[in-house]
């Protein structure tokens, strides 16, 4: 169980750094801990994680993360979510019968 948990989370850093056209490992310790700071976002806006991968959740994850990648250094400020983040939030939550 672990083994796989482990694969799983290699592949999810390696797909989230291909969205992210993010080359080389330097950053993955960055990378990996603003993977979870967007999947508790996401669990706090009544997201969970899927049992069953869905693309849906990972676009949503990545997109955030490289959000959050893209901003790290933003002190101060508030930059607004991705352009067609919102949306699939919306979609996400409907799909967990949030709406």
């Amino acid at each position: 169980m672990r083994d796989q948990a482990a694969a799983d989370a290699a592949r999810a850093l390696q797909a989230c750094k291909s969205y992210m056209r993010v080359d080389g490992d330097e950053d993955d310790e960055t990378i990996k801990a603003l993977m979870a700071a967007a999947g508790e976002y996401l669990r706090n806006a009544g997201i969970p994680e899927p049992e069953e991968p869905s693309p849906l959740y990972s676009l949503a994850l990545n997109s955030l993360t490289l959000h959050y990648y893209d901003h790290r250094d933003a002190v101060g400020t508030e930059a607004p979510l991705p352009t067609g983040l919102r949306p699939i939030l919306n979609q996400l939550k409907g799909l967990n019968g949030l709406f």
